[in-house]
């Protein structure tokens, strides 16, 4: 039949063959962001229409009406930013994404335990300065390209810029660090002084070299990589969705081919893509959950509504930051021992706490987090004792009156010319807790005077130590290190901001960051909380209740310990459509 077109034919055949294979090749890089070129504009803070890859079409990100059983769709309140690791502390959407795109030499499980991720392991110094990190040789960047110690170089030189230490506080202390490439698999790090949560901060993300060469930590603000990021995490950026250019009002992840090649990819990650859709506020987001736009939302506050919500699981986790009321030292009577600790029995905080917050905070009973390796509940924060309180209070007074070269009455303990005060920073939950606090102090004939403060004053009086009492919020993060809030050179500029010094906890504390063998730290935190309680430093109050909503259509969600609300993605891998349960 074809005898005279025999050639013709042929030729067509293998046409038609090419094309089917193009058509194949690009589908399947699609999916993969295209390797930035290493010329870099100026920098820009805001993302303008240029900066979305390709994929980015409303048609390709839309939220469909059902997802499918490999799809999850999920609302997020606020703005995407800039999809870097570096960037990403300042806007927490930035963060949730980045944590599935990027990953570090070192990642928390679900303890709070530092455990290797890009590394393949460490070598510690005796003294506790030196750090050899081999890295692993199965790591592709998403763009196909080996991961290697340039990538790892490149990072720590934007981290080690003057200019970072402006948008971070990490960034003064790389900067004390020297790095050095051994080879394509090895890196060391040289530290100033022995700091045993060194590790933690090898969580950060790193970046590609192969894809930034030569780009400034300024030029990076505004780079297009921002905005089309290449990573080594399990999921990549498959599309963005704007407004008319102006702003990004959903995005899509799909899991990577490349990660799928590790070993320990090759079981679970059944959700092969992850849509979110952004919202402006809880109320939006929370009606898009309603009308089944969306699979889960994340940050709600823990309404009455929440525990009506239809075929739904809500999934709850302390978070690790600490509401703690500080006093101020330089002041009297705060630096006396005894009035601290009977303003401490005078609160019965696990009420106070019920009673203001419900399910949305739980009363904190040390200065670490729950479910961190150093937490070691101590029960004197839990106890509520007014009679003892007024005892160990006119204890220190008649002591007081004793040691005065005058009857000058009053300079004693429990007699005033003007009310103390206590500085908070203004919103409705903490007024409220706040206004139970110095009925209870009046009791104990020591009159407080709240002053609800914005932000920006709020930072300012700490800053300069006016105040005799504040409800401060400590992000302790995954850092162990509490140097930071109550050793004394900390006082002045430093997070100490009440001036607190008591010499077995300032030890302790200098001992406890330079210690690199484990069980030894361990005994040294355990120390820390047992002197924090008995010298009653602070009063912890409480910590926030992260809460997180997820249909039934998805199983296998836990939540461990939680230094942010990125953490929630920690076991991906085990979540599943609920058909798929075995």
């Amino acid at each position: 039949m074809f005898r005279g077109f025999r050639w013709q034919f042929i030729l067509f055949v293998v046409a038609f063959l090419l094309f089917a294979a193009a058509a194949l090749f690009r589908l399947s890089r699609q999916s993969a962001p295209a390797p930035q070129p290493e010329a870099t504009p100026a920098a820009t803070h805001a993302p303008t229409q240029t900066d979305t890859p390709a994929p980015a079409t409303a048609a390709a990100v839309n939220m469909p009406a059902k997802a499918s059983a490999s799809v999850y769709r999920e609302g997020l309140v606020g703005s995407i930013q800039r999809l870097n690791p570096l960037f990403a502390h300042l806007n927490p959407t930035d963060r949730d994404i980045t944590s599935l795109v990027f990953e570090g030499l070192f990642a928390l499980n679900d303890y709070g335990e530092t455990v290797p991720q890009l590394a393949a392991e460490v070598i510690i110094s005796s003294d506790g300065l030196d750090y050899v990190v081999r890295l692993r040789s199965d790591v592709l960047w998403q763009d196909g390209l080996p991961f290697s110690a340039d990538d790892v170089i490149y990072t720590v030189s934007l981290l080690s810029d003057p200019q970072y230490a402006e948008i971070s506080p990490a960034g003064d202390f790389w900067q004390t660090v020297e790095t050095q490439k051994l080879r394509q698999d090895l890196v060391r790090f040289r530290l100033a002084q022995p700091y045993s949560s060194f590790p933690t901060l090898l969580t950060m993300g790193i970046l590609p070299e192969h894809a930034l060469r030569g780009t400034s930590i300024k030029q990076l603000a505004g780079h297009p990589f921002n905005l089309s990021p290449i990573g080594t995490g399990p999921y990549q950026l498959a599309a963005l969705d704007s407004n008319d250019g102006l702003s990004i009002t959903a995005l899509r992840l799909a899991l990577s081919p490349t990660y799928r090649g590790r070993p320990e990819a090759q079981s679970g990650y059944l959700l092969r893509e992850l849509h979110f859709q952004l919202y402006i506020d809880t109320g939006s987001v929370l009606d898009a959950y309603l009308a089944g736009d969306v699979d889960g939302v994340s940050g709600l506050a823990p309404l009455t509504e929440l525990a009506s919500l239809p075929q739904s699981q809500i999934y709850r986790q302390v978070d690790s930051t600490l509401a703690i009321l500080i006093f101020n030292w330089r002041n009297e009577p705060f630096e006396e021992r005894r009035v601290r600790q009977a303003l401490s029995l005078s609160l019965d905080l696990p009420q106070l706490v019920e009673t203001r917050f419900g399910a949305a905070a739980t009363y904190a009973d040390s200065p670490y987090a729950p479910g961190s390796p150093q937490y070691q509940p101590q029960q004197f924060w839990s106890t509520y004792d007014p009679t003892q309180a007024q005892t160990i209070l006119n204890s220190a007074a008649a002591d007081a009156e004793s040691d005065e070269d005058d009857a000058d009455a009053d300079d004693s303990t429990t007699e005033q010319d003007q009310p103390y005060t206590l500085i908070i920073e203004d919103n409705a939950d903490l007024r409220g807790l706040a206004s139970e606090i110095p009925a209870q102090w009046q009791l104990l004939g020591l009159d407080f005077v709240i002053e609800p403060l914005d932000a920006a004053n709020f930072r300012n009086r700490l800053g300069t130590g006016r105040f005799d009492a504040a409800i401060v919020a400590q992000r302790i993060g995954a850092v162990a290190d509490l140097f930071r809030f109550w050793h004394p050179a900390q006082s002045n500029g430093g997070a100490n901001f009440g001036a607190a010094s008591d010499n077995e906890l300032s030890e302790l504390l200098e001992n406890a960051r330079g210690e690199i063998y484990a069980a030894r730290r361990a005994l040294l935190y355990q120390r820390i909380q047992e002197v924090f309680a008995e010298q009653a430093i602070a009063i912890p109050l409480y910590y926030p209740v992260y809460t997180f909503v997820v249909r039934d259509d998805f199983e296998g969600i836990q939540l461990g310990y939680m230094t942010s609300a990125a953490d929630r993605f920690r076991g991906i891998q085990h979540w599943r459509p609920a058909t798929a349960a075995s």
